[in-house]
């Protein structure tokens, strides 16, 4: 009895060592006919994985672009996408079914995800990628997701 309140004690560990890290998930959950790879963004390859895994539910053989950045840019990312959100839930209000981009933000004290429309997801991404002017694969990669979402 006692080695299988161990196992669940270790099993419940495990499934909550995400919660040290910081994630960005940005995700078109609009209609497309093309396809639109999702973008994980963390402070660690853990982090990342767990959130590629776990809350995106994308498998190895699924495209998910991938980026583990340092804690100080990790902080300013969170800054913009924060900022954003409180954009969008007044925008949203007005217009739900206009959300085309889903951005969900994990850090050690919360899971927030909110959905953006098209123009307040460019404009996200476009203070994404002034952030993360020396990670050229990064501002690639949020280059072309956001290519991806104009008509």
């Amino acid at each position: 009895m006692i080695s299988f309140f161990a196992i669940a004690i270790t099993y419940y560990a495990k499934s909550e060592e995400h919660m040290k890290y910081s994630v960005l998930a940005i995700e078109y959950v609009g209609e497309s006919d093309k396809p639109i790879t999702p973008i994980v963004i963390s402070d660690s390859k853990e982090g990342a994985e767990w959130c590629r895994t776990a809350v995106l539910k994308r498998n190895e053989l699924e495209l998910t672009s991938v980026h583990v950045v340092t804690v100080s840019l990790m902080g300013k990312l969170i800054e913009d996408a924060e900022l954003y959100l409180g954009i969008a839930e007044q925008e949203l209000g007005k217009h739900p079914k206009s959300a085309t981009v889903s951005v969900t933000l994990i850090t050690p004290q919360r899971r927030r995800t909110f959905l953006l429309n098209t123009k307040l997801a460019v404009s996200l991404l476009d203070s994404f990628r002034k952030r993360c002017n020396d990670d050229k694969p990064l501002c690639s990669d949020l280059s072309h997701f956001q290519n991806r979402i104009l008509p």
